[in-house]
């Protein structure tokens, strides 16, 4: 929030400081009117606007991953270890600040609505007559004059001669619909009453509108206009949203304007400007796209602990979805890209992991233990550890490779390295195509090609704790062997020991692939016959795929698995990894 407040000031500076140096003095008044409202707006939507292209495809099935098979040490001993840092909020401050801008903004409205008040009073307790569309209302004992929307009020001691001049110019005010302008800028200083550019908006379009009356209506009498001006400044209430005939502050820019010779239509390029402008905030707002906020701001809000979060969004899944797994894919649990997770993002984790849990107890399958951490604190502390950073980013996800790093503005020497190394075998190898760097709690991407070929499977590997088939397919060895979770490892063990004996690393060596640790993909099928089918890889090379995909057609006999009872056919993911030297 506060970085919008930032950027939304700064926009609005940005242009009005435009506005001074180069529209203020022309007489373009309905342009300058239009562009103090468009660019009121602009500065508040523009923080909200992102330019980004996203083609991610959510998954709707689940397949079910298998252990990672590694040929070989894989893991660079030499690469230092990273400790990265936790940003904390205090709470209660953020909550103090909220209650005071609520505070003030209630005293804002409230001091807005007595205003507005007052000039409803005087319709009603004064005498009123109609005048075409307009509503003329007598003001007893005194000499103002001002209008509000249709409504023109005039002192009962104005000289008849000066309200012919009075009536026409606020007849102007009301037929462009004025107190609009001034209603808007008062909304937005009941919203934003700390921003003080808002002031100086609403101070812009009064005089503007002022001018703009002033124009038409000194076309009755110019020299009688002038003289009326200059003979007396008239009191009145100080009231921001009506439009005032006599205004001592005024008068002499108005009487200033009225003398100014009429700007030269080639200077109707200036407006111009305001495109380049747009453009490069436009790139401003969407250059930060890929910043994630630290501050939970559900948890801010309701102040809730971290297992009253949870416990609430256990309940919004279950009040929202029928079925359990569509809390995943619809919510995109398990789909952040910051190697970080915020607490409202980890709830929700938790949150899946219970009803899902209740979901398998309740059809008589319950999970005997949660991979999860118990408290968010738990979480964090096993992300700092190696084991957690290496997994991370040595488990590419659908062609990005990954990079974590401590400070994601500002890389080291060995950080850029690494960064220059993942970019170039990026460019080298077409199975991958963008490179994802985190500090933790953000992120970027660099996009090198679009996606290649057609890897993005139908189905998107989920990374889950479980699968939902009641007996998970069985080599033979496997058989004999009781419990279905121990069966489920036999199987994975199994799968990778048959690709560890089976797949020939030493084809990698004749192919031009740059030293370092390659990747591959194998994803296949086991159908309710027990054969192996669909198969599909990935990897750096073609050659390397038909041999991943040569390995997995040669498992051995498999018997399927079953689900309630019937044969059922699931779906795999092997990813295999080795390394050249």
């Amino acid at each position: 929030m506060f970085h919008y407040i930032i950027q939304t000031i700064a926009f609005q500076m940005l242009f009005l400081l435009t506005y001074d140096l180069l529209l203020k003095n022309e007489t373009f008044f309905n342009y300058n009117r239009l562009y103090l409202l468009l660019t009121s707006v602009l500065s508040i939507v523009f923080p909200f606007i992102k330019i980004e292209s996203l083609n991610q495809v959510l998954p709707k099935q689940f397949i079910v991953n298998l252990p990672e098979v590694v040929l070989g040490n894989t893991i660079d001993a030499t690469q230092g270890l990273i400790v990265l840092g936790v940003s904390k909020k205090t709470v209660s401050s953020i909550l103090n600040i909220q209650s005071i801008y609520l505070a003030i903004a209630i005293f804002m409205f409230l001091f807005f609505a007595f205003k507005l008040s007052k000039i409803l009073l005087l319709i009603f307790k004064n005498e009123s007559t109609k005048v075409d569309k307009l509503t003329i209302v007598s003001l007893k004992k005194t000499n103002t004059a001002f209008s509000f929307f249709n409504f023109i009020f005039l002192g009962e001691t104005l000289a008849e001669t000066k309200k012919q001049h009075i009536l026409e110019h606020e007849r102007i005010h009301a037929k462009q619909k004025h107190s609009l302008d001034l209603l808007w800028f008062e909304f937005l200083k009941i919203v934003f009453w700390f921003n003080p550019l808002i002031y100086f908006y609403q101070n812009k379009i009064s005089n503007l509108h002022e001018f703009i009356a002033d124009k038409n209506a000194v076309k009755i009498n110019k020299s009688n206009y002038y003289q009326q001006l200059l003979q007396e400044v008239f009191s009145v209430k100080n009231c921001t949203f009506i439009n005032p005939f006599f205004k001592q502050s005024l008068i002499k820019k108005r009487i200033v304007m009225l003398q100014k010779s009429k700007s030269k239509q080639s200077k109707l390029v200036k407006y111009v400007l305001l495109i380049p402008m747009i453009l490069a905030m436009l790139a401003y707002t969407s250059c930060n796209q890929d910043e994630t906020e630290t501050v939970d701001v559900d948890t801010v809000r309701n102040n809730l602990t971290e297992a009253q979060l949870i416990a609430n969004y256990v309940e919004e899944f279950k009040t929202k979805y029928d079925n359990p797994f569509d809390a995943i894919t619809e919510d995109k649990v398990f789909q952040n890209k910051n190697y970080l997770n915020t607490l409202t993002e980890y709830a929700k984790t938790q949150a899946s992991f219970v009803i899902l849990n209740e979901y398998m107890v309740s059809n008589g399958k319950g999970l005997k233990k949660l991979p999860v951490h118990k408290t968010y604190k738990e979480y964090l502390e096993f992300k700092k550890t190696q084991e957690a950073k290496d997994k991370w980013e040595n488990s590419p996800k659908r062609g990005t490779l990954r990079l974590l790093v401590q400070d994601i503005d500002a890389l080291s020497g060995r950080e850029q390295q690494l960064k220059d190394s993942k970019l170039n075998q990026i460019n080298k190898e077409e199975w991958y195509h963008q490179l994802l760097i985190s500090d933790g709690f953000n992120h970027r991407e660099i996009n090198i090609r679009e996606p290649y070929g057609d890897y993005v499977l139908e189905q998107e590997v989920v990374e889950l704790p479980f699968n939902i088939i009641d007996q998970s397919p069985l080599f033979d060895v496997c058989k004999s062997i009781v419990g279905n979770a121990e069966q489920k490892k036999c199987f994975s063990e199994e799968v990778s020991k048959h690709v560890a004996e089976n797949f020939n690393t030493k084809l990698a060596d004749n192919l031009g692939l740059e030293k370092g640790v390659k990747r591959l993909f194998v994803w296949f099928k086991i159908n309710t016959l027990g054969e192996v089918v669909d198969v599909k890889a990935r990897a750096p090379h073609p050659d390397l795929e038909v041999e991943a995909s040569r390995v997995i057609n040669n498992l051995p006999k498999i018997t399927p698995g079953s689900h309630e009872g019937k044969t059922v056919s699931a779906t795999y993911s092997l990813p295999i990894s080795f390394k050249i030297n």
